[in-house]
């Protein structure tokens, strides 16, 4: 049996539905709640594929070496928090500027072999398989979510260093819908 995947790209030509995007400012949501993003920058915000009422918004450390430190759960620096939909704030300040605002469009059905930039899977797709990557994440009952890929990347999308070295996100949910990034990996 094949199983299904939930698929999202970045499209800046329109051609699906826009559920979020890469890069640009804070969501407005977070104007109040400065002090939880405090040396973050945001990367991007998508609708849930589970709830199109609640957004998942990603920050980054502004350091990258804090990142490299800090990768695996339940230390890893990344920052992930679900609210409700929110427009695109004022606030340049947590801004990547090496990154080229991008629609992303979805999520479209694929195949058990396919993945894109943002691909809902029963299971990720590792750079690197190594078990201590998610034994503290099914240690603590979570379970793989989301996997954002920076192989997906266009062409244009970034003018500098990538953002996880050219690797990967992922994303871990428990039963309280309880979502953290669990690990980043790079190749």
């Amino acid at each position: 049996m094949q199983k299904i995947k939930l698929l999202a790209a970045i499209d800046n030509l329109n051609n699906g539905k826009i559920i979020g995007r890469i890069g640009g400012n804070i969501p407005d949501i977070f104007q109040d709640k400065l002090e939880h993003i405090k040396l973050m920058k945001f990367y991007l915000t998508f609708q849930s594929p589970d709830n199109p009422l609640i957004f998942v918004t990603v920050f980054v450390p502004e350091d990258y070496e804090e990142m490299i430190n800090n990768n695996i759960y339940p230390n890893c620096s990344v920052k992930v928090f679900l609210h409700e939909p929110s427009i695109e704030s004022n606030n340049a300040d947590y801004t990547i500027g090496h990154i080229n605002k991008s629609n992303i469009v979805g999520y479209n059905e694929a195949g058990d072999d396919s993945f894109d930039f943002i691909t809902k899977a029963s299971a990720p797709s590792l750079i690197q398989d190594e078990s201590y990557y998610y034994e503290n994440l099914e240690k603590d009952d979570y379970n793989f979510w989301i996997q954002i890929d920076e192989d997906f990347y266009p062409n244009d999308l970034i003018n500098g260093n990538y953002i996880f070295g050219y690797g990967a996100l992922y994303l871990y949910k428990n039963m309280d819908e309880q979502v953290v990034a669990g690990f980043w990996q790079h190749s």
